[in-house]
């Protein structure tokens, strides 16, 4: 909670604004300082600043006012002049790019917040091997820290995503109508994409560890993805001899929240997926490759289990690559199907079949 003294400052500030641009799962990371600020100046007006491919997820979120969107047609001074339309007490720039920087700078607001990227630091893991990251901060942590410049040092909630009544209805219809003969046997989703070739745990041990977890759970899976995972899904599918709904491309970002949070258990790489399983306190078992947890980007207050191999060029990148610098891409390859089983088994909580 906010300090006594703090308390009438923040009853005065009518206008702040939130600016991250991308990704699915930073967004949502974003989520625990939105709920922060609505507590602590209940009658402020938040606005959040991103693209349109998230905007869905935040529109329905009641911690935000109104969502601004960076139209692709636009160039920066027009997304400035917009910016400018408010005059805002406080902007956070939760992203720091040199496109949010210049917005945030570019401001008029009275109080102007960044959050520490940590980009050397994390650098120096992955260049040099010198871990100065040794306490795993997580990221919504680094994004909650300027709150304390305004006063505001309550503990972190946990992500949130809010869905509609009308979306759960029509994902259950969604889930009868593609398993129409098994509709009613717990759901396993799995999501084998990722942005980054190097996070994408083997397709075929994707689906040989759906397959015998399914099996043994007597459990349908649903394959979650966007339109860049549709060749692995397929594939995937196409593995399969037990009953699947394949979503993969054909959904809306808040539909897949929607239908994610009908299923037991998520298994997945290190995605945005993994944190919209999060924030709708669906377990994970994630599979994490070139990334660390070091870098703050784990499962946040999650009931979760993050599947890793130790190994001396682990991390290679801060978020994933096309290929494998050393061309052997050894942390994925490592991990085992049984490996991902046996946490999976222990997750799911109940008598195998």
């Amino acid at each position: 909670m906010p300090q006594p003294d703090h308390k009438a400052a923040l009853q005065q500030l009518a206008h702040i604004l939130i600016i991250r641009l991308s990704s699915l799962g930073d967004i949502l990371l974003t989520t625990p300082v939105l709920r922060l600020l609505r507590e602590a100046c209940p009658a402020a007006q938040i606005d959040f600043l991103t693209r349109a491919a998230y905007q869905e997820l935040l529109q329905t979120n009641p911690c935000v006012d109104r969502v601004l969107l960076v139209e692709p047609q636009h160039g920066l001074t027009q997304t400035l002049h917009m910016v400018r339309q408010t005059r805002y007490d406080v902007v956070m720039d939760l992203h720091r790019t040199w496109r949010s920087h210049l917005l945030y700078r570019g401001s008029l607001a009275r109080r102007k917040l960044a959050y520490r990227k940590r980009t050397w630091r994390r650098a120096l893991l992955v260049h040099l091997g010198w871990n100065t990251l040794r306490a795993m901060t997580p990221v919504p942590e680094l994004y909650a820290a300027p709150l304390r410049r305004l006063g505001i040092t309550a503990a972190l909630p946990p992500l949130e995503i809010h869905l509609p009544a009308a979306s759960c209805l029509a994902m259950q219809h969604y889930i009868q109508t593609g398993l129409p003969d098994h509709y009613t046997q717990p759901l396993l989703a799995v999501a084998p994409g990722a942005r980054w070739t190097t996070k994408q745990w083997p397709v075929e041990r994707f689906a040989a560890a759906a397959q015998a977890i399914a099996q043994a759970h007597h459990a349908a899976v649903v394959v979650l993805g966007g339109r860049e995972d549709q060749e692995r899904s397929l594939a995937l599918c196409q593995r399969l001899r037990v009953p699947v709904l394949n979503s993969t491309g054909t959904l809306s970002l808040l539909q897949t929240a929607a239908l994610l949070a009908q299923c037991r258990l998520l298994l997945s790489n290190d995605s945005g997926l993994m944190h919209m399983a999060t924030a709708l306190r669906v377990p994970v078992v994630a599979i994490f490759g070139p990334t660390v947890q070091e870098f703050g980007f784990y499962p946040f207050q999650a009931q979760a289990q993050v599947i890793s191999t130790a190994l001396s060029c682990r991390p290679c990148s801060t978020k994933g690559s096309q290929r494998c610098p050393r061309g052997h891409h050894q942390c994925m390859q490592q991990v085992t199907v049984a490996q991902v089983c046996t946490a999976t088994h222990a997750m799911w909580g109940d008598e195998r079949v």
